[in-house]
């Protein structure tokens, strides 16, 4: 399995109509292919990642749907 090589995008999403709210992690791994993780911006990994995406640079945008 190919590991995250950077971050290119980071963005924390509340939606208006249930008031959920998910983080997601745009990325580019080894194998030089796009990919994105997504889920709770509470869990221990999306977390992690966020603020891997800091450290990197990648401003975590916080969107309202």
């Amino acid at each position: 399995m190919a590991r995250i090589q950077k971050i290119t995008k980071a963005y924390v999403r509340t939606y208006s109509d249930n008031g959920q709210t998910m983080a997601y992690i745009e990325w580019i791994d080894t194998r030089n292919e796009k990919g994105r993780t997504e889920g709770d911006p509470d869990n221990a990994h999306m977390q992690a990642l966020l603020a891997r995406a800091e450290r990197e640079g990648v401003a975590v945008e916080h969107q309202q749907w």
